[in-house]
């Protein structure tokens, strides 16, 4: 199933336009992927940056694969061009590489590395690729990879659900994305119940400073 949202930022209004950045999310059903994307799409439209986002669910209540596509700035289309993503944020490893089909060799790649095992493959005797030989092939793929152990840091901080979060922060961290920090956690503090806010401000952090610091 497909749906596309969109948003038309005050930026549009005063003539002003950015370079278009698109952002591709994958991973798994129930990682959070389009909260995330919705989250950078809203503080995008908040900070008067045009936003246009695009989800794709498969058969995401079984843990089957969830993709969203993000285009920020002065972009018509929700759909990214095969070849031309500038982002991917990958919630399952095995999702990331998949998703190279929308990149190029400029692409940014910030990946989970906590695999899922899908039950066709635990069930079938097929054993799930070496993490790290994921991780070589996405680094020889792509211009960089930032590998986030995103769900580990989650749970770490008390909330395993804000592993999305913290890949929002290492996507922050690694200034591709034309927004402040302080944009996200604002958002956030209108998406999140207030008992987890704190928690989800940490993971925003933790996932900033990976990045940034690399």
């Amino acid at each position: 199933m497909r749906r596309v949202l969109a948003g038309v930022s005050s930026a549009c209004d005063r003539g002003e336009e950015m370079s278009p950045l698109n952002v591709f999310f994958a991973g798994v059903g129930g990682q959070g992927i389009i909260t995330g994307a919705s989250i950078i799409a809203r503080a995008a439209i908040a900070a008067g940056v045009d936003a246009v986002m695009s989800e794709v669910h498969g058969m995401a209540q079984r843990g089957g694969s969830v993709v969203c596509e993000l285009r920020l700035g002065g972009v018509h289309s929700a759909m990214i061009p095969e070849g031309e993503a500038d982002l991917i944020i990958g919630f399952e490893p095995v999702e990331t590489v998949r998703s190279l089909i929308k990149a190029n060799h400029h692409t940014v790649v910030i990946t989970e590395v906590r695999p899922i095992i899908p039950v066709s493959v635990s069930l079938g005797g097929i054993a799930y690729p070496a993490v790290e030989d994921l991780l070589a092939y996405l680094r020889s793929q792509v211009a960089a990879v930032y590998a986030v152990p995103a769900a580990a840091m989650a749970e770490e901080i008390g909330l395993p659900q804000a592993a999305n979060v913290v890949l929002l922060g290492a996507a922050m961290g690694t200034s591709l994305i034309p927004l402040e920090l302080g944009t996200i956690r604002d958002t956030l503090s209108h998406t999140v119940p207030a008992k987890a806010l704190e928690a989800n401000f940490l993971a925003l952090q933790g996932g900033f400073e990976l990045t940034r610091k690399a």
